[in-house]
């Protein structure tokens, strides 16, 4: 899908936006792309080498370390954040980590770290931004949340509920914050070509250190982040990005016949 730059360009152009996870994938493709268009952008991730290539890149960029399963110090994050920024018009909610076991055969401790990370981390930066925001009154929360959060698959069931959870929070917060001048985007990106499959974790917490050939044969990070740049742009509320004609259909049996999408998920082989 071919998005058209300008638009999202003359929304951002202003604009001092916070993207997490931005070390690579859907993240770094982000700030790749606000980088290039000048918009000054904090980029926060835990590898700050990654981060550091950005910054030298991109005249407009600068870095944050950050850890969202640290939750207790993500107040400080964000304060740090809003002061190195001057105050934060868009928070970039991207960063997260996946899941590939069963969940019997996962580790307790394993699946609430993927909630802790994807779930409860998101949520306490958010609070520590949205307060802010809306003492303000302004600003635009735009969260990257998956296409999992519709439609759960084995093998992911932490990562699928973690997700579920974020679009409950987030529309929970519309009628408290909206009224407020707060903007709250949710983006859900269907296979997208990023690194988050080979840094998924197994049953034990290891690293799954493989690329799923259906994200292999998804869309470009670039691509993804065009659309989800644009869609915010828009003030979109809700929006799927990099969506495939079988995923599509996956949607459509999900609302009209929900019990063959759940008997065709059972017989895939699903990595």
């Amino acid at each position: 899908m071919r998005v058209n730059a300008k638009r999202w360009q003359d929304y951002f152009r202003d604009k001092r936006v916070w993207v997490t996870g931005a070390s690579s994938g859907i993240g770094e493709a982000l700030v790749e792309a606000l980088g290039a268009a000048g918009v000054r952008t904090l980029a926060s991730a835990r590898r700050i080498e990654r981060l550091e290539e950005l910054t030298l890149k991109h005249a407009s960029v600068s870095a944050l370390p950050l850890d969202l399963a640290e939750c207790e110090r993500l107040g400080e994050a964000a304060a740090a954040a809003w002061e190195q920024l001057g105050g934060i018009d868009v928070l970039v909610n991207n960063a997260g980590i996946s899941q590939r076991s069963t969940f019997v055969e996962a580790d307790p401790e394993t699946l609430e770290r993927v909630i802790r990370i994807d779930l409860i981390g998101t949520m306490w930066l958010t609070h520590a931004v949205a307060a802010r925001m809306k003492h303000r009154g302004s600003g635009h929360l735009v969260t990257v949340t998956s296409l999992a959060a519709m439609i759960p698959t084995p093998r992911r069931t932490a990562y699928a509920a973690a997700k579920a959870g974020l679009h409950g929070l987030f529309d929970a917060m519309r009628g408290e914050l909206e009224p407020s001048g707060i903007t709250i985007s949710l983006a859900a990106p269907g296979f997208v070509r990023t690194e988050i499959s080979t840094h998924a974790v197994t049953e034990t917490g290891a690293e799954h250190g493989v690329l799923d050939p259906n994200q292999e044969r998804g869309d470009d990070a670039a691509a993804c982040a065009a659309e989800i740049l644009s869609g915010a742009a828009k003030r979109k509320r809700e929006f799927l990005v990099s969506m495939s004609p079988r995923l599509r259909l996956a949607l459509l049996l999900r609302r009209h016949a929900p019990g063959l999408l759940w008997r065709i998920l059972a017989k895939a082989s699903v990595t």
